[in-house]
């Protein structure tokens, strides 16, 4: 074995090793963007149970319903009456989206804040980045003014939440990775109780 087959033995083996780390590497990003994409989905999923059960309560045993239900109607908050927890007594439920108030270390997440009758706002840290409501009447024509000047005619609800992982995921080289993988969800809601 001469030394230029020593010396090509290494180039090459070299190349192997780096081509291996850089495929580790590639491996071990894929997998802390999925996991930030779990966590995401996770506060996903737990604000749309919250948000899910609550506004099929809108106008439930409300003696004036339909006209009474919504008491405020904007692109980022919503106020409306129901009885959410079947004890035959009416709540007021508050719902406002704050999209200048940044969130945990994520700069990208905002704060939704939720009060229901009389006590204070629970803040709802749940890595939302963007929040809006938007409303229809029995026809499921959207009612354009900001804020709806006459929300008894809301018979829909349509909600769209954007959300990031809390914590900042790390810059990336990948294009095909964004910095902070997000999840999207959107329903609209046709309360029984407002139609």
């Amino acid at each position: 074995m001469n030394i230029m087959d020593l010396i090509g033995s290494f180039i090459i083996g070299g190349i192997v090793l780096v081509m291996l780390v850089g495929f580790n590497g590639t491996i071990m990003e894929d997998a802390g963007a999925q996991t930030i994409k779990v966590m995401a989905q996770t506060n996903l999923t737990e604000v749309t149970n919250i948000l899910d059960y609550e506004f099929r309560k809108m106008g439930y045993r409300v003696d004036s319903a339909p006209d009474s239900s919504i008491l405020y109607a904007d692109s980022l908050k919503i106020i409306f009456a129901g009885d959410l927890d079947n004890n035959g007594s009416v709540d007021t439920v508050r719902y406002r989206f704050d999209p200048l108030t940044s969130g945990y270390s994520n700069p990208n997440t905002h704060l939704l804040y939720k009060s229901i009758n009389s006590q204070p706002p629970q803040l709802i840290n749940a890595g939302i980045t963007r929040m809006r409501f938007w409303y229809y009447d029995a026809s499921g024509a959207p009612l354009v003014s900001n804020p709806v000047a006459s929300p008894s005619k809301i018979k829909s609800v349509k909600i769209a939440v954007n959300v990031e992982s809390r914590e900042p995921y790390k810059e990336t080289t990948m294009p095909y990775l964004k910095l902070n993988p997000g999840v999207y969800w959107e329903r609209t809601f046709k309360p029984q109780n407002m139609r």
